[in-house]
């Protein structure tokens, strides 16, 4: 967690004026983030097709032991994105109460890993349901806000 907070922190310092002003005011902690991860809140992702067009989809999203994780089904051109560009940014809106933009890379887990098995059971916990790929997803940037 201290990495994500140091991930927002160090995001904000190299953020435009108005980015500063606008997600410096009152940002998530990375413990908030987290929580905000594992409720159902608005997720989508924006990932990259192959011809560099944007792509923008709902996703499943959860936290296990303080690391994201992407629900991805292999049908999905999220994932045919994904193999081609790890590339990805994730937000998360709770309505005008909270909301995070964390942008990153997302690699795929060993289905049959512990760890795997895990994130399938949170997932199950969150949404009902499981995917049949799963991806680690590691900010790289992130810009949080709450209101106060």
């Amino acid at each position: 967690m201290s990495n994500l907070d140091s991930i927002i922190k160090n995001s904000l310092s190299k953020a435009s004026p108005h980015t500063r002003d606008v997600y410096g005011k009152n940002p998530l902690t990375a413990s908030e983030v987290i929580e905000l991860a594992n409720n159902r809140v608005l997720t989508v992702a924006a990932t990259v097709r192959p011809d560099a067009r944007p792509h923008l989809s709902p996703t499943d999203l959860v936290a296990v032991e303080g690391i994201f994780y992407l629900g991805v089904d292999e049908a999905t051109a999220r994932y045919r994105n994904l193999r081609a560009n790890p590339a990805i940014t994730v937000m998360l809106a709770d309505g005008s109460k909270r909301q995070a933009i964390l942008e990153g890379n997302a690699k795929f887990l060993d289905m049959n890993s512990g760890t795997a098995k895990k994130v399938l059971e949170a997932q199950k916990k969150k949404y009902g349901w499981v995917t049949d790929a799963l991806a680690e997803f590691q900010p790289m940037k992130a810009f949080t806000w709450k209101a106060k």
